[in-house]
């Protein structure tokens, strides 16, 4: 409970520290808007838990019961101050505002209170500490040390690392909620030494959560306590939606740090609130008294996330192995003696995850020996272990390759989340259209699906402008961002986009190191629309354009051919390589139509003139015009340019009942077209091609067309299909468009005459 008394005393050690700022409060107080509830000393049932309050020039403020128990007057010293300093903001914008977003707004204001505190904080100080001037370094996931990369819910990336000092995380600190943790508490464990114990769940650059830990006894009966764990409150003013699984993620970050920093502990323990007693018992922690709370093997979601983070570049210590192994093989054998309930649901997800893991062979090899071992009593054992097989991660000893595998296939379940929720033409649905024609029993076990990882900041800068992915970046978190007319973002858009473009280069890897000929990725959001410095038609990062560098760059593939497959011309792809003689870009596509561009007449400026191939057909072409096109105008130009590598951006708005494509596209005619295009990678570049899907908004077009184009990418002959050498057929079938075409082209590619 609050008294008068208590603020009096504030206010007058605020004085002591900042005269300006104590004589303002002071006034307010004496003016009685600061001031107690009616009720002297009355609390309040919070969400989340008994908290005390007082009114802040009419505001009520509250404040954590917890806190004020341990922090006393401290409490309130830092709550003034910060509403102070979004007062005097308040004041300053109250002059020059008018309209705009009061959101946006409101987060300035807190800021301001934010900067408050941590300047009256490093003023109690008697030196600043030099730390506070560093820029924030995040470790990357190469180097040593006592920390982790992971996930959050939805695939958001984060890292479990000790808390770094500096202004910007005290400003993060101080502008959010956290209990047990505030600037105060931090700069005193700067002072007695203990900050290192201090870690922190960092994630796009913001502390979302806290934990401190303490190590009790160096013998073999030495236990490890977390004494504080927080993590960061949602606030008004915010525009990011609050980040599911922090709790967890830092529970896993000290179970990892326990296995490999300080393996001499018997078990991790903490004394926690009754109101948090549900979320330590669902994670694995017993009870041995009142309140305190021992973890040795852990359960629920905590599993999934110790399994993401153990999935490390760096080698682990032997004893990180051996806990990790055990805790696979205990949930194996658990596994099997579960009925129907959400228990077996998240063992079976664990040990997805551990069959999934990128870095790390072992989780993967351990969880497939002990799934051969017991799956007579597992019924999804066989879906697992075919599961592990078709990653290409695991092999069954003895086992040879399937001859009729030959395709490999990107298709992660988290490209889903974009615009997850949103109506849109661009929606969830055609990517489980696709994955439905992947299940089809014709194609089924004849391609393997690929464990994939983000693409870097670095690499995007391949094809796009810093200022255009600061901009993206920006939209993480946040429920809804516009960038054009027609493209949208959702909270975890610039995730799944960075993770669509790693995908295309994990499955560019698979292709060129041998493991197949070609492949697809079922990416979203598509991108052959998205210019170097913005977003246009449904698309955020072009995935062909960074393709093509990646073959470029980490391949050193000197030509390469894309071909753009879609009912609309990909402006964004050509932009990237307008003036470019190493990529020769070929697009078919209905002209008029949007974005205006992909005329005849452009093809490309200095070094890159003949190297863009612009193929734009009348509304309502069919099969035969693009067979005819393949056969005429791109087959040849393959032939005469000679490239590395062909990759083909492809659309399914080709179909004929799409509701933006308007063409007259069968699934058969993809089918044939997919045929032609693969003979045409066997004659020019030893078969190596990439598909990489675009547009289509027809549900039932992706999923009949993408069955005929899995199909056919799935064969070993195309014996049936279309003859790709135009002497076989009658010369002079042809069509205006494609005359037209090969006359602007024949002065650059003597092979269209």
């Amino acid at each position: 409970m609050i008294r008068r008394e208590q603020l009096k005393m504030a206010i007058d050690a605020i004085y002591a520290v900042d005269r300006e700022t104590g004589y303002g409060l002071g006034t307010l107080f004496d003016d009685a808007r600061i001031a107690i509830p009616a009720i002297e000393g009355a609390t309040v049932r919070s969400e989340s838990g008994w908290d005390v309050h007082y009114y802040f020039d009419g505001q009520r403020v509250d404040l954590p019961a917890t806190a004020m128990v341990a922090d006393g007057i401290a409490t309130l010293e830092q709550s003034l101050v910060f509403k102070w300093g979004e007062l005097r903001e308040k004041q300053a914008w109250g002059e020059r505002w008018s309209a705009g977003d009061l959101r946006k707004l409101a987060g300035t204001i807190r800021q301001a209170g934010a900067a408050a505190v941590v300047e009256y904080e490093l003023r109690r100080l008697d030196h600043r500490p030099d730390e506070l001037d560093v820029p924030l370094r995040i470790p990357a996931c190469e180097d040593r040390g006592p920390h982790f990369c992971g996930t959050l819910a939805a695939g958001q990336p984060a890292h479990f690392m000790p808390l770094p000092l500096n202004r910007i995380m005290l400003l993060q600190i101080a502008g959010q909620r956290f209990e047990f943790f505030n600037v105060r508490y931090i700069l005193r464990c700067w002072s007695d030494k203990t900050l290192p114990w201090i870690y922190a769940c960092i994630s796009r650059q913001r502390v979302l959560g806290l934990v401190k830990l303490r190590l009790h006894g160096h013998s073999t009966a030495a236990r490890l306590e977390i004494k504080y764990i927080a993590r960061c409150r949602p606030q008004y003013g915010d525009t990011e939606t609050p980040t599911r699984g922090i709790g967890t993620f830092l529970l896993a970050g000290c179970w990892m740090l326990w296995h490999t920093f300080y393996p001499q502990a018997c078990h991790i323990f903490l004394d926690g609130e009754v109101g948090a007693r549900r979320f330590y018992l669902s994670c694995g922690f017993r009870e041995q008294r009142l309140c305190r709370y021992v973890l040795k093997s852990p359960r629920g979601y905590l599993p999934i996330a110790i399994a993401d983070l153990a999935d490390d570049r760096r080698p682990p210590t032997r004893h990180q192995q051996k806990r990790v192994q055990a805790l696979i093989e205990t949930t194996v054998k658990r596994f099997y003696g579960l009925g129907k309930n959400r228990q077996r649901h998240l063992k079976l997800a664990f040990i997805q995850r551990c069959l999934m893991s990128r870095r790390q062979p072992y989780p993967a090899t351990t969880a497939l020996a002990l799934l051969l071992k017991h799956q007579t009593r597992i019924p999804e054992a066989a879906a697992l272990i075919d599961q592990a097989t078709r990653t290409g991660k695991v092999r069954i000893a003895g086992e040879s390759a399937d001859a009729k595998t030959t395709i490999l296939v990107v298709d992660d379940a988290r490209f889903a989340l974009h615009l997850e929720n949103i109506f849109h033409l661009e929606s969830p649905k055609r990517f489980e259209a696709f994955r439905r024609a992947l299940a089809h029993p014709s194609v089924v076990g004849r391609w393997y699906s690929m464990a994939i990882a983000p693409a870097t900041h670095e690499q995007l800068l391949w094809v796009h402008t810093p200022a255009y992915l600061d901009q993206l970046e920006k939209t993480a978190g946040k429920q809804l961002v516009t960038l054009d007319l027609d493209t949208q973002t959702t909270a975890h858009s610039w995730e799944v986009a960075c993770l669509a473009v790693g995908g295309v280069f994990r499955l560019l890897d698979g292709i060129c190191n041998g493991r197949a000929r070609r492949g697809v990725a079922a990416v979203r959001p598509p991108g052959h629309h998205a210019e170097p410095d913005r977003a246009m038609g449904f698309c955020l990062l072009n995935n062909v354009a960074l393709a093509a560098r990646y073959l470029q760059n980490s391949h050193s593939m000197a030509r390469i051919m894309i071909v753009d497959l879609d009912a609309h011309h990909g402006n964004g792809t050509q932009t990237a390589f307008y003036g470019d003689d190493s990529v020769l870009f070929v697009s078919t596509h209905r002209f008029p139509a949007y974005p205006g561009t992909g005329s005849i007449g452009e093809i490309g400026s200095g070094p890159g003139r003949g190297f863009t191939v612009n193929i734009p057909l009348g509304k309502g072409s069919g099969d035969r015009d693009f067979t005819l096109v393949l056969r005429r105008i791109i087959a040849p130009l393959a032939q005469g340019f000679g490239p590395d590598f062909i990759l083909v951006s492809l659309g399914f708005d080709l179909y004929f009942n799409d509701r933006l494509g308007g063409m007259q596209v069968t699934p058969k005619g993809y089918g044939d077209l997919t045929a032609m295009l693969i003979q045409m990678a066997e004659r020019v570049c030893l078969g190596r091609i990439a598909f990489i899907l675009e547009g289509g908004y027809s549900v039932k077009g992706i999923e009949e067309c993408g069955l005929c184009f899995l199909q056919q990418l799935c064969r070993l002959d195309h014996a049936d299909a279309p003859c790709l050498d135009s002497k076989s057929r009658n010369n002079r079938t042809t069509s205006p468009v494609v005359s037209k075409v090969i006359e602007v082209q024949r002065p650059f590619w003597p092979s269209l005459a």
